[in-house]
């Protein structure tokens, strides 16, 4: 049987590209680092690494092995994880934009329900939110996108509601229109969000369901977070399709405007997601529930309450 630190040395030498790299990345000597790659190779049954003169690369097993040691070394930190949150009272909750109004309440019922409970939140783009939870800094996350491939061991349920809107400057000439087509909005530069978030991933999958190519819009500006995009819009650069519950707050105090597109397919899911691990706990797989149950009505009043005269 191999041995699991055998497997991250030779995630540190993929990494590195080189065994002399990895050897001082570790603390190691060379001959130590290829000891445990030689081991893994026989283990395997296969040449990992092609070695040369400018260090190594992957083999075609290689990379079959690869996937599989990520997922080895992925599963047991996420197992050790979740033991020593079983130990204490520890819940950490990661959470794309469109959970921003919803997390908060969230807490309160939590620690309401569950006193001794210790709950973090982290807030990122939703892409950002599934690393998290893929690499077991998270145990539950709010995401408004998932990706189409490599869910299979994750939970996830819907919990609500969303929505893409254009959000405009409170004086800007689109205002006066009593609709908004696509070709009203080709005329201004667009402030995006980058590939980490997920309304720029579920911007573009429902620009494709409209029949609406992303390239003919002219990009202004892209930016690392969402409150950038708002400062931009409101200050006159561009402007955006993004969440509408993100968005609503700023709607409210008038810092800029939300108005539907016509013919626009911007309605999206919200979801809550898991780990098929994590569920298999009786306590956190209550945690779960708990969470999913409260999200839900919450999410619902919510849209209700940010149903604006679009």
């Amino acid at each position: 049987m191999v041995r699991v630190d055998f497997m991250r040395t030779f995630l540190t030498v993929v990494e590195k590209g080189s065994l002399k790299k990895a050897a001082k990345e570790l603390g190691m000597s060379i001959s130590s680092v290829s000891f445990q790659i030689n081991s893994l190779e026989e283990f395997y049954g296969a040449k990992l690494l092609k070695r040369g003169v400018n260090g190594v690369t992957l083999t075609e097993e290689g990379r079959l092995a690869l996937k599989n040691i990520e997922s080895v070394l992925e599963s047991i930190d996420e197992t050790k994880r979740l033991i020593s949150n079983l130990k204490g009272e520890k819940l950490t909750i990661a959470s794309g934009m469109v959970g921003i109004y919803v997390v908060p309440q969230i807490q309160s019922l939590f620690k309401a329900k569950y006193p001794n409970i210790d709950i973090k939140v982290i807030l990122r783009g939703a892409h950002d939110c599934l690393r998290k939870l893929g690499g077991s800094e998270a145990d539950f996350a709010i995401v408004g996108d998932l990706p189409k491939n490599n869910l299979d061991r994750y939970y996830y349920t819907e919990i609500g509601k969303d929505c893409l809107v254009l959000i405009i400057p409170p004086e800007h000439p689109l205002n006066k229109k009593a609709r908004v087509t696509f070709e009203d909005v080709l005329k201004y530069p667009l402030v995006m969000l980058t590939e980490d978030y997920g309304i720029t991933s579920s911007l573009k999958k429902a620009l494709e369901s409209s029949g609406i190519d992303i390239n003919d819009f002219e990009i202004g500006y892209i930016v690392s977070d969402f409150f950038s995009q708002l400062h931009g819009v409101s200050n006159g650069m561009g402007v955006a399709i993004t969440s509408l519950i993100a968005s609503w707050r700023a709607c409210e105090v008038g810092l800029v405007r939300a108005r539907r597109i016509e013919g626009f397919k911007g309605e999206r899911s919200v979801y809550f997601v898991t780990t098929k691990t994590l569920m298999e706990s009786e306590k956190m797989r209550k945690y779960a529930e708990f969470f999913i149950e409260n999200s839900r009505k919450i999410f619902s009043e919510f849209l209700a309450e940010c149903q604006p005269t679009l």
